[in-house]
């Protein structure tokens, strides 16, 4: 009898039951996608790091060492160390590396170097995640610049660096454990042993090295980094740890899941609030079969099985054809992943962690029906079979009436009536119509913040026009001196201000000393964004980027007092404010101009600048570059998007499927809705009908408290992404370094383009709905 009851139901309700189903399926499609995802990265993370071997600790160093010292400090410490490896870098500026048509690699913000494999460990890859192999004449090219330039195996480029020139095959895509993400800021080109000799002798490129560590299993990575820097050994370049490696490569795919995880959440939510919609309903339209079998002597606990199993069959079948179909979605949302970590993943674990999607859904959604099925405990038989005398008898609140209307016309203000009487009705409406605008909003917002010139202020740089960088040669402080007389004589330059970044060291929390790259210049010209009080304005004065005020960091705030050795000397600044930076592991700092230059650790010298009004800064980045060809001329915007360009483009993926889930979900939820009101309301209908009202005139009203409905959930949509769209972001990205995501809102996407989809989607819905319902058979309604 209950098989036979649930199959009527399923044939009475197809549309409901269709809708509730479809948005179980989207849930369990995208959870179960997500989760495939992240197994899929820890795994291919895993993989990656089994073949690459990474190094535990590395140093970066320019200048001269002495390898015996390093040996006789790994002897030294062998309880920690079980391998060191130095990798001799030829770096090579991008203006010197020509493929394609008269084409450079002139302006990327990429360090760039030509290697050879190492013996020991920290192997670069092929795309099957094999050590490469590379012959003479040939080169395994890294993938960011493969995608950056569209450069395909078998593409030719030519080496030109003063006396040296040579022309190289491109035999393989090149995978870096160490050095794969845009966030990193350097690069390696493997070559042949032979080429790579003869670009030594012919001293094609400036010299840098990689001073690698490898520890034991018990080995302590700080333990050893503290030792290396009390021993004063070469170290004028960051020193970082293994672990920050695997955060980088996982970075842009993780951001995407977790993502994709809270807009399925968004999505389960509102199936249950359909589900809650539904049964409600459907109680209402039954409450009479309730009583009679109630009065039957069926038990509480049969009654509801019978609606229970109808969404126990649903989740059922909804988990097992969403948990099927993820397989399919999942190869749209990790290509970025196949290509950088691991092209064939294999194993069993990821189709086990996916079931957790499907069976979580189930549990929730069956537990979930069984909380809103206990009102039936609250109905009584004689209460059931009498509704309709007692619901006739009641005393009826005659609140707005229509005398009070003078604003709008009659039926308008019968449907804003309505809304107002039934807002308990209508609220599970306007919830969804908040978290559709939230879906589609968010996403939008990340974009556009990530997207904008303005996010360099979470990158610890200034708004400015262009930036100029230049990298380590032998010219490099004659070029700076001359940039900055260029600049000064420049009239389309409007302002600039020159940066120098050195190596210093810094005494820790556990009072030993730290290598950390401090930025020196006047930060006035260019203000940062600061979480806490000013840049450094005067003598003596330091500002530290989040992750190094952190307690697992100096464990500073403002106005404590940081001791910095520079020139052999010590002193003591004072920490004026604390601001945000993502780059370089989130560690960095910026201090005033008498900290001095350390001038035997020199990294890299910028200078940032403005343009004055209405010059071409395309050109003006053109003339420099050609002028000081060793330097790297980028816009803001170039920046931002070289170094984050994988997670803007996966954004904005993101951001097409939300407005096309938010649109699907916001038109059947809206369809079902009206569906199931004016089904309530067909008596009532038919009423104003026999009175002389039209069927427009009806639809009118159910028009015009609907849109109204609508347009509240989209102010309240917008304003929730908007603040706490800010709240949710920022707390993710504070691993990151930056802790207060202030979003960039573009009004005309925000406020018209996305809500007016929404508007036309949902307006065609509720017009079609109410002209089609409203026109049933009159004498057939008022029958029944």
């Amino acid at each position: 009898m209950f098989l036979k009851m649930v199959k009527n139901d399923f044939i009475r309700n197809k549309i409901v039951t269709m809708t509730v189903f479809l948005f179980i399926t989207m849930a369990v499609i995208l959870a179960a996608s997500a989760i495939h995802n992240i197994a899929n990265l820890i795994q291919g993370i895993s993989s990656f790091q089994v073949s690459a071997v990474p190094a535990d600790m590395t140093v970066m160093h320019a200048g001269e060492y002495d390898q015996a010292e390093i040996d006789q400090f790994t002897e030294q410490y062998r309880d920690h160390i079980a391998m060191q490896e130095t990798m001799v870098l030829q770096n090579i500026d991008g203006s010197n590396i020509h493929f394609g048509q008269n084409q450079t690699m002139a302006g990327t913000i990429q360090d760039i170097s030509f290697v050879v494999q190492n013996k020991h460990f920290d192997f670069i890859v092929d795309l099957d995640n094999e050590k490469l192999d590379v012959k003479e004449g040939f080169v395994a090219v890294p993938i960011y610049f493969m995608e950056q330039h569209d450069l395909e195996i078998g593409d030719t480029i030519t080496v030109k660096s003063g006396w040296y020139e040579k022309a190289f095959v491109i035999s393989d895509y090149a995978r870096d454990f160490e050095m794969n993400s845009p966030l990193t800021s350097s690069k390696r080109f493997v070559i042949n042993q032979d080429d790579y000799n003869e670009m030594l002798k012919m001293q094609a490129g400036e010299l840098e090295y990689l001073i690698e560590f490898k520890l034991n299993e018990t080995g302590d990575p700080a333990a050893v980094q503290t030792a290396y820097n009390e021993a004063g050994l070469p170290a004028n370049g960051p020193i970082l740890e293994g672990k920050i490696f695997a955060i980088f490569n996982s970075m842009s795919d993780m951001i995407v899941a977790l993502v994709i995880i809270f807009i399925s959440i968004l999505l389960l939510v509102i199936a249950s609030l359909c589900i809650r919609l539904t049964f409600l309903a459907t109680i209402d339209e039954d409450i009479r079969e309730i009583g009679v079998m109630k009065a039957m002597g069926i038990s509480k606990k049969d009654i509801k099985k019978v609606y229970l199993n109808k969404y126990s069959v649903i989740s059922a079948a909804a988990g097992i054809i969403g948990y099927l179909m993820s397989f399919a979605v999942v190869n749209l949302l990790n290509s970025n992943m196949r290509l950088y970590i691991a092209s064939d993943l294999s194993g069993s674990l990821k189709y086990i962690l996916s079931l957790i999607a499907p069976l979580l859904v189930y549990f929730m959604i069956v537990m979930y029906c069984k909380q809103v099925l206990k009102r039936i405990d609250k109905i009584s038989a004689v209460e059931a079979l009498r509704s309709d005398i007692m619901e006739g008898g009641k005393n009826r609140r005659y609140s707005f009436p229509l005398l009070q209307n003078k604003f709008f016309s009659t039926n308008m203000y019968m449907g804003l009536r309505d809304v107002g009487k039934r807002f308990k009705l209508y609220r599970l409406l306007l919830v969804i119509f908040i978290v559709c605008t939230f879906i589609v909003i968010l996403p939008v917002n990340m974009y556009n913040t990530m997207n904008s010139p303005e996010f360099s202020s979470y990158m610890g740089i200034g708004k400015q026009d262009m930036r100029i960088d230049l990298r380590r040669t032998d010219s490099i402080t004659e070029d700076f001196n001359k940039l900055q007389e260029e600049l000064q004589n420049d009239s389309d330059i409007e302002k600039y201000a020159p940066y120098i970044t050195s190596s210093y060291k810094v005494k820790n929390a556990e009072g030993t000393w730290d290598n950390m790259n401090i930025e020196i210049g006047d930060f006035s010209v260019f203000p940062l964004k600061f979480l806490e009080g000013r840049a450094p304005e005067g003598e003596g004065e330091i500002s530290l980027s989040l992750a190094h005020a952190a307690k697992d960091g100096l464990n500073k705030k403002v106005g404590d007092e940081v001791t910095v050795r520079a020139g052999g000397e010590e002193q003591t600044l004072t920490v004026t404010g604390i601001y945000q930076d993502i780059t370089n592991g989130g560690k960095t700092a910026k201090a005033h101009t008498s900290l001095g230059v350390n001038e035997e650790a020199v990294l890299w010298y910028i200078v940032s600048l403005d343009l004055a009004e209405g010059v071409d800064v395309r050109g003006k980045m053109d003339y420099y570059q050609n002028a000081y060809s060793t330097a790297q001329v980028n816009d803001i915007k170039e920046y931002t998007q070289q170094t984050l360009g994988n997670i803007i483009d996966q954004m904005g993926t993101v951001v097409i499927g939300g407005i096309a889930i938010a649109i699907i979900i916001a038109v059947l939820i809206t369809a079902l809705f009206l569906r199931m009101l004016l089904s309530k309301d067909m008596s009532q209908i038919a009423i104003m009908r026999s009175i002389g009202l039209t069927s427009k005139q009806i639809s009118h009203q159910y028009m015009a408290g609907n849109l109204m409905v609508l347009l509240l959930g989209i102010i309240l949509g917008v304003l929730a992404a908007n603040f706490l769209g800010e709240i949710l972001v920022s707390m993710a990205m504070s691993s990151m370094g930056a802790a207060k995501i202030k979003f960039v809102h573009i009004i005309w996407q925000t406020w018209l383009l996305c809500p007016l989809a929404l508007m036309i989607a949902v307006g065609l819905t509720i017009f079609m709905s109410c002209r089609v319902a409203v026109k049933d058979d009159l004498s057939v309604v008022l029958r029944s």
